[in-house]
């Protein structure tokens, strides 16, 4: 008897399934199915319409036959009714998100997130952090270059993408991209123009597409027998995070008003997590805000690099004494989005808030402490 994989492609917009509109301008596209289940690459049309066309399977799309799997890897489109450019993603879309994967758990073997490219890094991190036990593939993918145009990327994106999550047991949210499989909230997006469009800078890719998909088990957080398959959403965020860039001509009045108006702060320092030392005002604004139980994270502006607890420069030892919390090798997005979930958990105290936020819960940072 043949063995059938089902997976669930969420369709939330992004560069994948976008046309030109009148104005010259690129825009999602309703009904994306039908332009997937034109193309040879990603549905087999002959076996859909001698065994499935007549079944109640009809709705599902089928992987053709390769030397990647046995099975027979179907997968569903669940296009949303609203497609949007990934710019305007903000994190109620991410929980919408995480509830029909939640919803939808127990009727697929994994999911396939069509994401648009420039918030992958924060959508892929919220992901990570808000569906707190998952035994089963989450992907998320896109595309550089529409799908309607010849020279599209999204193609095999989206078949890897679908071929892994169908084959390879990574029960964690990731992004693949290119020919690389990332942990969800170590990736940034660093080419706006490349093919290869993701980096995950401080940790080393899952999964690399050669002539197999195979993946080295010691790259995992968890192995089979250890993760429940069970998915548990935590259903809220934190509203009231936000990412600040330290520039020369920073004030304290800048931080004064960011600061006065959040629950946590993404500062994004310089080097290994410095600031301008004769700018005794600044430190004060921001020793001022931790007093006033504001969690304040320091990330480093390099792509590649750690903050640590214990400061290297005089630069950066008042930020430590002023009690900002070191992010250790997080990127912004990641930090971004633990922070938007650890202040949501109103059941800690600010003291245990503050730690969670220095211990790795779902593969984003190495802490040498620890």
């Amino acid at each position: 008897m043949v063995q059938l994989k089902r997976i669930l492609v969420i369709y939330t917009g992004g560069t994948f399934g976008m046309l030109k509109n009148e104005k010259g301008v690129l825009v999602p596209q309703k009904n994306i199915e039908q332009v997937i289940r034109k193309l040879p690459q990603l549905h087999d049309i002959e076996y859909w319409t001698n065994h499935l066309s007549r079944t109640d399977m009809k709705e599902y799309l089928i992987i053709p036959d390769g030397k990647d799997t046995e099975l027979k890897v179907l997968y569903k489109i669940f296009e949303y009714d609203e497609l949007k450019d990934s710019s305007d993603f903000t994190i109620d879309d991410w929980l919408k998100m995480g509830r029909d994967i939640k919803k939808y758990y127990h009727d697929y073997d994994g999911f396939v997130v069509l994401h648009g490219t420039d918030t992958t890094a924060y959508g892929a991190s919220v992901l990570s952090f808000i569906l707190e036990s998952i035994g089963k593939n989450v992907i998320l993918t896109g595309a550089q270059v529409p799908i309607f145009q010849p020279r599209s990327d999204g193609n095999n994106n989206f078949l890897c993408a679908v071929l892994i999550a169908a084959t390879q047991y990574i029960p964690e949210v990731t992004v693949f991209f290119g020919s690389k499989l990332f942990r969800g909230n170590r990736v940034k997006k660093i080419s706006n123009t490349r093919i290869y469009a993701f980096d995950s800078p401080n940790f080393p890719p899952l999964l690399e597409a050669k002539t197999t998909l195979d993946i080295d088990p010691k790259m995992l957080i968890h192995t089979p027998s250890s993760v429940p398959d069970e998915c548990r959403l935590h259903d809220r965020l934190s509203r009231k995070v936000y990412v600040l860039k330290v520039v020369p001509t920073i004030t304290p009045e800048v931080i004064r008003a960011v600061f006065s108006e959040m629950e946590g702060v993404v500062l994004e320092t310089y080097g290994n997590g410095n600031m301008p030392i004769k700018r005794k005002e600044v430190y004060k604004e921001i020793e001022r805000a931790v007093k006033n139980n504001v969690l304040v994270v320091n990330v480093t502006q390099c792509i590649n690099g750690t903050v640590l607890g214990k400061a290297i420069y005089e630069t950066g030892l008042l930020l430590v004494e002023c009690g900002v919390v070191p992010s250790f090798d997080m990127t912004s997005e990641a930090a971004f989005a633990k922070l938007s979930y650890v202040l949501s958990k109103t059941e800690l105290s600010y003291t245990e808030k503050v730690e969670l936020m220095k211990t790795n819960i779902r593969g984003e940072l190495h802490n040498p402490l620890q």
